[in-house]
This record gives C-alpha cells, sequence and structure tokens, in this order.
C-alpha cells in the first residue's frame, strides 16, 4: 500500500497526499476521517478516501477520480506547504527559504512552479499578516502574546507563566479541561522532545480518563527533566485544581517524575497507585535484545520470540509471584538470553544477596500489571502517545517555532473540546 503524507492547505487546514490525489478534509468520526478529492467541487471528482483519527493508514477508497494522478502536483503541494512552515518556523530571508525548500524536488514539480518572485511575494505576505512579534532566541523572552493565551473560543488557555529565565515553565489548558482534571480519577502522563521549540526540552502532557475516553487535559511546556521541575508543575497544578487527587497514575519509566507523583498525591494509608506502562516494559527489553546482539534470532526465531515473551508476561503474575517466577524463568531460558535476564534482574527484580534481593531501580510494584488487570485500569500509555503522533502530523515539521507551536495546540484544545462536547450529547 502507498504511503501516506499529510501536508495543510493554504487555509492551514489538513492535507492528505496519497497514490497522486490531494485530498482535504470533509468530515470526521470518533473512529474515522473521511476525505474528499481536492477537485470535488472544481469538476465533480468523486474520489473519497477514509482513514483513521491518526492519518496513519487508510482504511478504504470509494470513488472514481475524474482526473489523472499526478505526482508533480502533489509535489508542488508539499513545496508550498514547507515554504509556509518556514516561512513562519524561521527568520531566514526570502530567498534562503526558497534556496532550503527546494532541496532534492524534482524537475517535473520545479516546472510547475510560479516565478521565483511571486513565491518571495506569499512569504513577505505571509509573515506581515502573521502579527506576531518576532520569534523568542530563548527562554528569557518578555510575554506571549495576548492571541495566543486565550483558546479559539477567547477562553483562557495560558493558564500559568513562570516569566522570563533558564527554568521557564508555561500551563496551557482550558477552563474545561482543568475541571475535568480535577475530578478525574486516572491520569497518565506522557512526555514527547520532537515537537517541542528548540528554547524548550519537552512537551509534557497531562492525559485524563472521561467517562472511558482519554482526553489530554493539560500541556506543559517543560525547560528540562529534572524532578524539581516536575514538582514545580504538579504544585502549580494543584494550585490551579485544589482538588485534584487522581488515585490512579500511569507514567513513564522515569525515575525524577515517578519520586514526585508517589510523594504528591495519595496517603500513607492509601497511597497512590503509580504504574509504569507495558508497552515501556515491553521495549526496554526489545533494546537489550538488540544491545546483546539477538535482534535477528528475534525477528527470525519464532521459538526464541516466544521465549523474549515470557519475559515481560511475568507482569501478570501476582507481585508476590514474581521473584520466584523469574528465578525458574532465567533457569529453563536458553543461555544466549542471559544478558537479557541479567538486564531484567538489576533493573526490574533486584539482584539475589545473601540477606535476599538488592532494590531494583524499579520496583515490582511499579511495573506489574496484575491488578490493573483485574480493575480495569489502563495497561499502556498508548493513546497518549497516538496523540502526540498526531500533534506532529498537524505541526508538520520537528521543533516548530514557538508561536507556531502555541498556535498548533489552541486548535488541537478546540478539537479536543469539540470531541467532549459530543460525548456529552451522547
Amino acid at each position: 500500500m502507498s504511503s501516506i503524507t499529510i501536508a495543510t492547505t493554504e487555509k492551514n487546514k489538513p492535507l492528505l497526499i496519497y497514490n497522486g490525489f490531494n485530498y482535504t478534509i470533509e468530515r470526521s468520526s470518533d473512529t474515522k476521517v473521511y476525505w474528499k478529492c481536492e477537485h470535488c467541487r472544481s469538476i465533480k471528482c468523486k474520489g473519497r478516501v477514509h482513514t483513521d483519527v491518526d492519518f496513519t493508514n487508510v482504511l478504504h477508497e470509494t470513488g472514481n477520480h475524474n482526473h489523472p494522478a499526478s505526482a508533480a502536483h502533489c509535489e508542488v503541494r508539499l513545496f508550498q506547504d514547507k515554504i509556509r512552515s518556514r516561512a513562519m518556523n524561521t527568520n531566514e530571508s526570502t530567498q534562503n527559504v526558497i534556496d532550503n525548500c527546494l532541496r532534492n524536488v524534482s524537475d517535473q514539480m520545479v516546472a510547475r512552479l510560479p516565478n521565483f518572485k511571486y513565491i518571495k511575494r506569499n512569504i513577505q505576505r505571509q509573515r506581515q499578516q502573521n502579527d506576531l512579534p518576532p520569534l523568542p532566541l530563548d527562554k528569557s523572552f518578555n510575554m506571549i502574546p495576548a492571541n495566543l493565551t486565550t483558546t479559539l473560543r477567547n477562553d483562557k488557555f495560558l493558564q500559568f507563566d513562570s516569566g522570563p529565565g533558564d527554568s521557564r515553565l508555561l500551563i496551557f489548558a482550558s477552563t474545561n479541561q482543568l475541571k475535568i482534571l480535577e475530578d478525574t480519577e486516572e491520569i497518565l502522563i506522557d512526555g514527547t522532545f520532537q515537537v517541542t521549540p528548540t528554547i524548550f526540552t519537552q512537551l509534557y502532557t497531562v492525559h485524563g480518563v472521561y467517562r472511558s475516553h482519554v482526553f489530554p487535559l493539560v500541556f506543559a511546556v517543560l525547560a528540562d527533566k529534572r524532578q524539581q521541575t516536575y514538582q514545580r508543575l504538579i504544585d502549580e497544578l494543584r494550585t490551579l485544581c485544589p482538588s485534584w487527587n487522581p488515585k490512579s497514575v500511569m507514567v513513564d519509566f522515569e525515575k525524577a517524575a515517578i519520586n514526585v507523583f508517589q510523594g504528591s498525591f495519595g496517603t500513607a494509608t492509601n497511597p497512590v497507585a503509580i504504574s509504569a506502562c507495558f508497552f515501556h516494559l515491553q521495549k526496554s527489553i526489545l533494546r537489550k535484545i538488540q544491545d546483546a546482539g539477538l535482534k535477528t534470532n528475534y525477528e527470525n526465531d519464532s521459538q526464541f520470540a516466544y521465549h523474549v515473551h515470557k519475559i515481560s508476561a511475568l507482569a501478570f503474575l501476582q507481585p508476590a509471584d514474581v521473584p520466584q517466577a523469574f528465578d525458574d524463568l532465567y533457569s529453563s531460558l536458553p543461555q544466549t538470553l542471559q544478558p537479557v535476564m541479567d538486564y531484567f534482574e538489576d533493573v526490574y527484580i533486584g539482584r539475589r544477596r545473601p540477606n535476599g534481593r538488592a532494590t531494583p531501580r524499579f520496583p515490582i510494584d511499579l511495573w506489574n500489571m496484575y491488578f490493573r488487570t483485574i480493575n480495569g485500569l489502563m495497561r499502556t500509555n498508548n493513546q497518549a502517545e497516538a496523540w502526540h503522533r498526531r500533534l506532529k502530523s498537524v505541526i508538520q515539521c520537528e521543533h516548530p517555532s514557538l508561536w507556531i507551536f502555541i498556535q498548533s495546540l489552541q486548535k488541537e484544545e478546540n478539537y479536543i473540546h469539540c470531541q467532549i462536547v459530543k460525548l456529552n450529547a451522547g
């Protein structure tokens, strides 16, 4: 199957490029997005495709196009999208914007381009219409423009800004998102780096389970990954949501974040249930498989792969049974897996000592899935990661400018708001 490429239209709407045709969104549901050919009005083209909500897979094609496919025309649309993105995300001269976007393009595409003086004029016009101050070069910029501090519905969106400085912290959320956060008992935490503006380190999102659906509720832009930064974020969120006290938190295998959530919620007699993501546990095992030079064995030997899967399956035993089960598994697996088992014991079980076991970096209770499974709680934060993939497809570049990044968050908040409204309406 041909690959999908996502660009944007001149009105900054998603544009799907597939098999030499361009499509724009016609409508969407909870599970699908319906796309129409860009020529559906001009020449009544009936070509349609359906994708999943992340724009990653074509689920169905319907209708016949009444015009030929054109790879060159699609390439022109991608070029125009790159021009718009580079014009808004860099301080390059108009000529440098064009030169950088002309790299690795076909002669057929270049032949279809308008005169370069018109392309330059469009770059200049777009920058003038943006009506935003110069792009900040570091975290010492004075303030965020007023039109980026509200939602697209003109409600408050920038809930906290610590002010100029190297440890700057920004928190974006709508009033309704904060209300849902304050009431939700189960949250998922995930960080991403690729879509974060260069002057910051990561976008840290708090997702909450609302009416059996997972929604992003807080967008925090962080300067680093230090424990004190996570603590400050939680402290500010508790100021915004005084009654916030989740019972279940799913996090990455990141010690600093785990420490903060364990110390911030629950009580000594009723601690918050902190759980790491099972998918990330599996990934850590597979990384060790690769480090040990066993990737080919895993990919080509089904019996070997079956043995590897037994390691992560330990997560579904009762916590008290895991150490003995690990010892039994250790003695039964092929010798080639010893480096992987030694790693797993050191990090997740605790190496045997004369007086018991050493304390592992990540205790069994953190990654064990037994009680989460029987209580119907989530075992992975894959839905949070799926949202990050969606945001990446919307932004369409790595490390965008801060202004473009916030504008993308505004659009995402509005999309989330609409999804919640639809859910509440039944």
